[in-house]
């Protein structure tokens, strides 16, 4: 199996409606959002914004559970028959990109809670996974292996809502060897 390109899911319209209309009715959010979940529990975009939305309301571990459940249905969409996974899931793909987002939302998530090891595994997959890698998961595999927590990455280089990506390139461009040997192996 080479290249995996999803399918369109028509939950993915339905999502964003939902997310316009009821963004100020938390408690309707929600069950709107895990009854999606219901009706296509592939399409992993759902579980990242449900995740999102459990976290800020103070449900730390439900939110945690959701973006693991989320990394189980992304392996299940991308294994072969024989359990391998394919070659590339290209991010050119619009329709791959709700998969490669809980990936690494849970890579994060695990890092998050202490799971070194396996946010490393996770984080590695995903490198390999994903041609040229545009969501930037050197960085966080480098901030891991350098024993950054991911608050103190976030505090390094978090700028307006997301990253500073010069200071970013810069501090991946000084360490970088330690990562390629890490991704290498």
């Amino acid at each position: 199996m080479s290249q995996f390109v999803d399918i369109e899911r028509p939950v993915s319209e339905k999502l964003k409606r939902i997310l316009e209309e009821d963004r100020n009715d938390i408690p309707k959010l929600i069950s709107d959002l895990k009854k999606l979940m219901e009706e296509d529990p592939y399409y992993l975009e759902t579980y990242i914004k449900l995740s999102e939305i459990m976290e800020n309301e103070g449900y730390i571990k439900e939110a945690e559970e959701i973006i693991l459940q989320a990394y189980e249905r992304a392996m299940e969409l991308l294994k072969g028959e024989e359990g391998e996974l394919p070659e590339s899931v290209p991010w050119e793909y619009e329709t791959n990109r709700h998969i490669i987002r809980a990936i690494l939302e849970a890579g994060i998530t695990l890092w998050e809670v202490g799971e070194i090891d396996e946010a490393l595994k996770v984080l590695k997959m995903l490198y390999k996974l994903v041609p040229g890698d545009p969501v930037g998961v050197r960085y966080y595999i480098l901030a891991i292996l350098e024993g950054m927590g991911f608050e103190e990455f976030e505090l390094t280089f978090g700028k307006n809502g997301g990253y500073d990506t010069r200071s970013l390139e810069e501090w991946f461009e000084r360490h970088k060897e330690r990562f390629m040997e890490f991704v290498e192996d």
